[in-house]
C-alpha cells in the first residue's frame, strides 16, 4: 500500500467527516474542540459529517490508526494515541491524544502553540501587534497585563469556514479582538473560547492566529 504523508492522511480524514464543523445532533459535541492539559497533552475531537460513500466507519478507523503509527514511528511512541471513533446518524467523532502541542501541530499541519507569553515571544509571534480583549470586552495590550510571567498563551490557526472550541485547564483572561482579526472569537464558559472563521466574500484560504491568555 502507499505511504502517505501524514499532513495528507490527516486532511483526507478531515475532508471525509467535514473537518472542524459543527453538527449540533443528538448526544453528538455541536463543534469540534482542542483541550490543553495541565501536563502538556492536547486532546483534540473532531466531530463532523461521515460520508459513507466514500469510507465506512471500519475504513476511517484503519486509515486513522495507519496514520497514527506512521507518525509515531518518526517521533516517537505515544506522542499521538487514537481514541474512540464514535458513528451514529451520518455524524462521527474521532478523538486523538498528543503528547505536546508540537505533536498536534505536525500531525495536523497547523499552527499550534501552547507556552509562556516570554516563549511565544521567543517563537516569534510578536504579541505588542494583537488587540486583546478582557472577558468584560475590555480592550488590553500585552504590555499593560499583570504578572505575565504567570499568564499562558494558546495560539490556533484558523481557516476560512472552520469552527472550534477550545478548552484550557485554567481561567481565560483575554482573546484577541473579532474585529481585528476577521474571526469570530467569544469566551465560553470559565476555561473555553469558541472560535470560528467565516467564509469570506474574497474566497482567501489564508490561516489567520487566534490568541487566549489564561492563567
Amino acid at each position: 500500500m502507499r505511504r502517505i504523508k501524514t499532513g495528507t492522511a490527516v486532511l483526507l480524514m478531515l475532508a471525509v467527516i467535514c473537518g472542524l464543523v459543527g453538527c449540533g445532533q443528538g448526544n453528538v459535541p455541536e463543534v469540534s474542540s482542542v483541550s490543553i492539559d495541565k501536563d502538556g497533552k492536547i486532546i483534540h475531537q473532531i466531530v463532523g459529517n461521515f460520508d459513507q460513500n466514500y469510507y465506512e466507519r471500519d475504513g476511517l478507523t484503519s486509515l486513522a490508526e495507519e496514520r497514527v503509527a506512521e507518525y509515531c514511528a518518526d517521533n516517537g511512541t505515544g506522542s499521538v494515541t487514537l481514541g474512540e471513533i464514535d458513528e451514529a446518524d451520518g455524524k462521527v467523532v474521532i478523538r486523538f491524544q498528543y503528547a505536546t502541542d508540537k505533536d498536534y501541530s505536525a500531525f495536523n499541519n497547523r499552527e499550534f502553540f501552547v507556552g509562556t507569553l516570554e516563549e511565544a515571544e521567543g517563537q516569534g509571534y510578536n504579541l505588542g501587534y494583537v488587540a486583546f480583549t478582557s472577558a468584560k470586552g475590555q480592550p488590553m495590550e500585552v504590555s499593560e497585563i499583570e504578572e505575565p510571567e504567570k499568564k499562558r498563551i494558546a495560539i490556533i490557526g484558523m481557516k476560512p469556514t472552520e469552527e472550534i472550541k477550545v478548552n484550557t485547564y485554567g481561567k481565560v483572561l483575554y482573546v484577541n479582538q473579532s474585529a481585528t482579526s476577521d474571526l469570530d472569537v467569544s469566551i465560553s464558559g470559565k476555561s473555553g473560547v469558541s472560535i470560528s472563521y467565516p467564509a469570506l466574500d474574497s474566497g482567501a484560504q489564508e490561516s489567520v492566529l487566534s490568541y487566549i491568555i489564561f492563567e
